[in-house]
């Protein structure tokens, strides 16, 4: 499927007609012809003004007509690196990066995050996640500096966790916080930026950069059983990392990062 296009089709007239010529425009970079197609016309349906592109090079060729809000790269791509395609897009474009991809390991959602995305979901996401997941991705998109951090002030506020990369602290929406290690600060983020999905101790581990051991994963039990008391010690709240036998661990809650640095 090469340039697949789904536009919004509605008969109306007057201001309603107006709007849409204004949907939002979504790229759907994907080569699996029938992902691609349902996640247009879901998309579509959704209100979005969707371009489908099978290739990167069908990717390029589609910025010379359109302007996407938002990008939904798959990684393995039959004439490109879909990483490098996130880092093209964060270095030239004003959007929004999804990787949507069948590549479940930590390493992959780390490199995906590291070569510019937002968010990072593996294909068996149901369609209704993945448009859920884009719609925030959307918001943040376009805003000046003052209103996106009018947005994590009110996000924090509004029973959000709060993780500041910048001076290692851990809020809850009162504002009280924790001070980190840096294990901890490193285990909350990859948590936080699993978007509630569960990682697995070996996951963890190896995104310390340690080898997967008993011994390792045993430490990584003992890290977390330590912050979730020193948090509730010091924040009056319980840390909401959830554990569940043979899944591993999840942040069950809402959460903002804020200082991250560029390079990050």
């Amino acid at each position: 499927m090469n340039g697949y296009s789904a536009r919004v089709r509605v008969e109306q007239s007057g201001a309603a007609a107006g709007q849409e010529t204004m949907a939002t425009c979504v790229f759907v970079v994907e080569d699996n012809a029938d992902l691609n197609r349902d996640l247009c016309e879901y998309l579509e349906m959704c209100g979005f003004d969707v371009i489908g592109c099978d290739t990167g090079a069908a990717f390029h060729r589609a910025l010379k007509t359109k302007s996407p809000a938002a990008v939904i790269l798959d990684i393995m791509l039959p004439d490109a690196d879909g990483y490098e395609l996130a880092k093209y897009a964060r270095g030239n474009l004003d959007c929004g990066i999804m990787m949507l991809t069948s590549l479940a390991g930590m390493d992959h959602h780390l490199t995906g995050y590291k070569s510019g995305a937002d968010v990072y979901l593996t294909k068996d996401s149901p369609l209704s996640v993945i448009e859920a997941a884009l719609r925030p991705l959307l918001r943040r998109v376009g805003r000046s500096e003052n209103e996106a951090e009018a947005e994590l002030e009110a996000l924090a506020r509004d029973d959000h966790w709060t993780l500041d990369m910048l001076n290692w602290t851990l809020s809850n929406s009162d504002g009280n916080s924790s001070t980190l290690t840096a294990t901890e600060r490193t285990i909350v983020r990859l948590l936080v930026e699993a978007n509630g999905a569960w990682l697995t101790r070996p996951e963890i581990v190896m995104a310390l950069g340690k080898a997967d051991t008993a011994e390792n994963c045993r430490n990584l039990d003992t890290a977390i059983r330590r912050v979730r008391q020193k948090v509730l010690r010091e924040v009056g709240e319980e840390l909401p990392i959830r554990t569940a036998y043979g899944r591993g661990y999840a942040f069950t809650s809402s959460a903002v990062i804020v200082g991250v640095p560029e390079s990050a």
